[in-house]
């Protein structure tokens, strides 16, 4: 019997990077240990696929840490999030998917988007993929 490998599913809501950076993180770390994860990019999150768009900004709960983020990843001792989520795609082991209800409200197109997005899918087609996973989150 095959055993099957634990999975790990994310809602990513925001285009914020201190949403962005535990996202990455976390599937990053569940690629290292082997687990699938998969990223599911809604709402403003969706934003952060797109070709060069590089998000800035943290959430005004968080804004006395955004320098010490900036001034981390401007150094070189914090990966930028992409990079991380591109790690564990190279292992095979991350899949990406954008909203599709959100890119028709913001008039994005496939092409818009980042090239290690995997597929566009629907809530309902996600929802399919993360019922067996054995960690969800919403962030």
């Amino acid at each position: 019997m095959v055993k099957k490998m634990p999975k790990l599913s994310i809602i990513i809501s925001s285009d914020k990077l201190d949403k962005l950076y535990p996202a990455a993180i976390l599937a990053s770390t569940a690629a290292a240990m082997d687990w699938e994860a998969e990223l599911f990019f809604t709402f403003w999150g969706l934003l952060a696929l797109k070709k060069d768009y590089e998000p800035s900004e943290i959430s005004l709960d968080y804004a006395q840490y955004k320098n010490a983020l900036i001034k981390a990843v401007e150094s070189g001792s914090m990966p930028k999030w992409k990079s991380l989520i591109k790690e564990g795609k190279e292992k095979g082991k991350i899949k990406v998917y954008a909203c599709s209800a959100t890119m028709g409200v913001f008039n994005i197109k496939k092409d818009d988007l980042e090239d290690f997005v995997d597929n566009v899918l629907g809530a309902a087609s996600f929802l399919s993929k993360a019922k067996d996973s054995q960690v969800t989150l919403f962030i």
